[in-house]
């Protein structure tokens, strides 16, 4: 079991990827073309977001 501060802290840690990553989504967007490279950059953060949503959700499993 994880401690308050631990969660608090992680979530906070989490929270400041997901704000980067829709920093990043947005400049990715706002291009009508993209080469290789930002569209690899991009799926990652998509399977990067996917990984963050398991993870809280297990987080909160283990809470509960």
């Amino acid at each position: 079991m994880m401690d308050a501060n631990h969660i608090s802290e992680r979530l906070g840690s989490l929270r400041q990827e997901i704000s980067d990553l829709r920093i990043t989504t947005a400049r990715y967007w706002s291009k009508s073309q993209h080469t290789a490279l930002e569209e690899s950059a991009f799926a990652l953060g998509k399977g990067r977001l996917l990984q963050i949503k398991r993870e809280v959700s297990d987080m909160m499993k283990r809470c509960a």
